[in-house]
């Protein structure tokens, strides 16, 4: 395709002609240039939501088009286990059908991409690799549906003509659904009964401006405003959910707004609201109904909408809406191209058949000898780090809008997993963004009496953002609970898996091997001990090419070359051109006029054997030699979950979420993801493991807090008895000492006595001091088990106020001092 630009007259027999070709591949980006993902529709994968149907998903069939069809990676959906604040409302282990998110996988998006623009890619690029397969894209705002299915479900109710007298039990009524602004689309509201039928399966959101007449009989509240009223949202007549409001006895009437939610429901079940009880908080009573009148107001409503899961059980999961993201299908496509590093060309022979490689794979075509097309004759330019064009390099994805990427933004001014490369080099000082439209996703260890429950969490059902994970398969030896549905109270039946899907943003728990973020993050949920590694997109996309063009012998040669119309033909990109001694890759030809005999200017970049990063894989947190240590281009090991973060001069004061409180000054200090009101001062590379909760770490260096309520000072173990100098003793007759002794004023008025040292095992560097405080009879100092005094067994005492200190090396006792 030929674009005119501008016309230059220069006289009346020379006119020049501006013009830009522009090849097949601009053209596909061109043609989706506008165009946004949410007119992408994925209908043939309508299914049902079954527990079935979801565990298939991961490793044996899906449903396309209305039938089975063989799982295979990269095609269709999988389910994908999400914590979306779910952790909050119940054991993270217990699991129903609805809280599941299906997720595409993003080789089908980006082939519905192609496929709409009339394009294809050859079987060799990288969306067919293994790889990119194992991409999945969670839905951004939840399935939300069509707009006319939602409405159908929408009511609002108001107490018309009459107000209604409520005893503990009563349905709320609202008896006009259809006048003064109330309605009712789908006739799903009963206004006679006040019971509501769910028209499809679902969670369901009501509120209730609740407008009041209270009165006591033969009552008295010692505090009129510590009334309340409980009300209860019931399902098919049993109670699921509660809400309380304040009735204050001084003020009335009143009005209180009443906000109740429905667990998962399913089509046809019924959902009323009724009054549960009265009771008074200051004397801890429930009143009967003879002690109170409660009516509800004339112009009291009610009205609900329904949260982001619009599925239930056994309900329709609708992909025709799946990317409601204003977010345009050039940006997700060029994201990919960034991540991966890919270079596009068209197929020879076919235009609208692209090649999609990794920069590294491009370089692939044939050794070609121009030696004798160089003509000497011509200046050669010899450029040094030609194509280093930036410094730094930043890497990195869209900052998230959910609470955990909020925190990670505000604590350490860079997005989870972006990466920031530095050249030695102070004569270019431009940066280079290389941004994506995805937010990352972080992830979380659940502690819950097993081993590698980790999913990826993020604060709120929907959020908005694009995000994208990696389905590293079926990882085994966890143990949940697979409800269905789930109601909320009783008992109802449940599935206990040994296996769950991973979708975090790397492959493997155990042994990681890939991971899609540009560079490790400076905290990462697994948590302490952990191994993880710099095996990213940077570290394998990118390197070479950084290597290559930041190395010293770097350069880029522009000389003249006699290029004929067969040397056109055959030309590319991906060759390897020979001359000089050295092999090199084509930059650009300048001017090449295929009528004229003649040579044409050549750029060439230097082509240099680099090899591959070295991938390495270690225990996550300190006290492992780790955490200062500088990776590959300033990519640092994270010390661990919830590390403790830097405020105000290195100080953080309380904690955050999952992280326990505590005041920590130093650097590198790492709270696991159980830590509790653990408090340290002058710290580097320190960590509080899992269980230490309670304990205080003083000038500690590449050191780990392992034992709960324990005092460490200098990496030594203390007893806080021991720095305070313990309980002190006064003793008029024989004594076993314990660890929590200190000094002992021996009495001996009525005889001889002997104190009796405990086994010093385990309390290297305590000290007892023994004072003899009167006059005749002796002291004797003795000891539990073999331990010896300064070589003997026992240790005799007998002037008066003289005072001996005995200091334990863990296996004997030495007098360190007699006065």
């Amino acid at each position: 395709f030929i674009r005119l630009i501008q016309i230059n007259v220069l006289d009346s027999t020379d006119i020049q002609y501006e013009c830009s070709l522009h090849g097949q591949t601009a053209d596909l980006f061109t043609t989706i240039a506008d165009r946004k993902l949410n007119v992408l529709s994925f209908p043939e994968y309508n299914h049902t939501l079954s527990s079935g149907n979801i565990i298939d998903s991961w490793d044996t069939q899906i449903v396309k088009n209305g039938s089975p069809q063989a799982f295979a990676y990269g095609s269709g959906y999988v389910y994908a286990m999400i914590d979306r604040g779910y952790s909050g409302l119940r054991n993270i282990t217990q699991w129903e059908a609805a809280w599941f998110t299906p997720c595409l996988y993003a080789k089908t998006i980006v082939d519905k991409i192609f496929t709409n623009a009339g394009y294809s890619y050859t079987n060799d690029s990288f969306f067919n690799s293994d790889r990119f397969k194992r991409l999945i894209i969670p839905p951004p705002n939840g399935l939300t549906g069509n707009s006319a299915l939602l409405t159908q479900r929408l009511f609002r109710g108001s107490r018309a003509t009459t107000s209604q007298s409520l005893d503990l039990g009563t349905t709320l009524i609202f008896n006009n659904d259809s006048t003064g602004g109330n309605f009712d689309n789908g006739g799903n509201y009963n206004p006679t009964t006040g019971q509501y039928t769910a028209p499809i399966g679902g969670a369901y959101n009501f509120t209730i401006e609740f407008g009041m007449q209270f009165n006591l009989t033969g009552y008295a509240p010692v505090i009129p405003a510590d009334v309340f009223g409980l009300f209860g949202l019931y399902v098919n007549g049993v109670l699921k959910s509660t809400a309380t409001i304040n009735i204050d006895v001084a003020v009335q009437p009143s009005t209180e707004y009443i906000y109740l939610t429905s667990p998962s429901v399913a089509s046809g079940d019924l959902i009323d609201i009724r009054l549960v009880q009265i009771y008074d908080q200051s004397n801890a009573t429930n009143l009967t109904n003879a002690l109170f009148s409660l009516t509800m107001g004339i112009g009291s409503f009610m009205e609900n909408d329904q949260n982001a899961f619009n599925f239930a059980y056994n309900e329709t999961v609708e992909f025709s809406i799946f990317l409601n993201s204003e977010v345009k299908q050039s940006e997700m496509l060029m994201s990919f191209v960034k991540m991966f590093n890919l270079y596009i060309e068209p197929d020879k022979d076919q235009p609208k058949v692209l090649r999609c490689v990794p920069r590294d794979e491009f370089y692939n075509g044939a050794n070609v000898d121009w030696t004798k097309k160089l003509d000497y004759s011509q200046p050669v330019q010899i450029i040094p780090m030609g194509e280093l064009d930036a410094n730094p390099y930043v890497f990195s994805y869209k900052e998230g809008a959910d609470t955990s990427n909020k925190e990670y933004q505000e604590n350490y001014q860079s997005t989870y997993g972006s990466r920031t490369y530095k050249v030695d080099n102070d004569f270019v000082k431009t940066e280079k963004k290389i941004d994506i439209v995805f937010s990352p996703t972080q992830i979380k260890n659940y502690d819950n009496g097993q081993t590698n429950f980790v999913l990826s969490y993020v604060e709120a059902q929907k959020d908005g953002d694009l995000r994208i994970l990696y389905y590293g398969g079926i990882q085994n030896n966890v143990s949940w609970r697979f409800y269905a549905p789930f109601y909320g109270v009783g008992n109802f039946p449940y599935v206990v898996q040994r296996k769950l899907p991973l979708t975090i943003h790397y492959d493997n728990i155990a042994n990681p091997t890939f991971d899609i973020l540009f560079g490790m993050p400076k905290e990462l949920g697994v948590g302490a001990g952990y191994k993880y590694g710099n095996s990213n997109l940077v570290t394998n996309y990118y390197y070479r090419f950084i290597s290559e063009i930041t190395n010293k012998n770097s350069k880029i040669v522009r000389a003249y070359f006699r290029i004929t119309p067969s040397d056109w033909f055959n030309l590319r990109f991906n060759n390897l051109y020979f001359f000089e001694g050295q092999y090199w890759r084509l930059n650009k030809v300048t001017d090449y006029n295929p009528i004229d005999d003649g040579v044409f200017e050549c750029e060439f970049l230097l082509a240099q054997f680099i090899p591959p990063a070295t991938i390495t894989n270690k225990k996550i947190g300190a006290g492992t030699g780790q955490g200062q240590e500088t990776e590959d281009y300033g990519d640092i090991y994270p010390g661990g979950s919830n590390p403790i973060r830097p405020g105000i001069r290195g100080v953080n004061v309380g904690g955050s979420t999952g992280s326990g409180g505590g005041v920590f000054v130093g650097d590198t200090i790492t709270q696991s993801s159980d830590g509790a009101n653990n408090s340290g001062l002058g710290l580097r590379k320190t960590n509080f493991a899992m269980g230490a909760e309670g304990s205080v770490a003083m000038v500690c260096n590449d050191f780990t807090v392992s034992k709960p309520d324990t005092l460490y000072i200098g990496n030594f173990e203390m007893y806080p008895n021991y720095l305070s100098g313990g309980s002190v003793q006064t003793i008029t007759a024989n004594y076993t000492a314990t660890k929590d002794d200190h000094m002992f004023l021996v009495n001996t008025t009525a005889g001889a006595v002997t104190i009796s040292l405990p086994n010093p095992t385990g309390l290297s560097g305590k000290t007892f001091i023994v004072k003899k405080i009167t006059s005749g009879y002796q002291v004797t100092v003795d000891t539990i088990g073999t331990a010896k005094i300064d070589g003997a067994d026992t240790h005799s005492q007998n002037p008066i106020y003289s005072a001996h200190t005995f200091t334990t090396d863990g296996t004997n006792y030495f007098i360190i001092s007699k006065l």
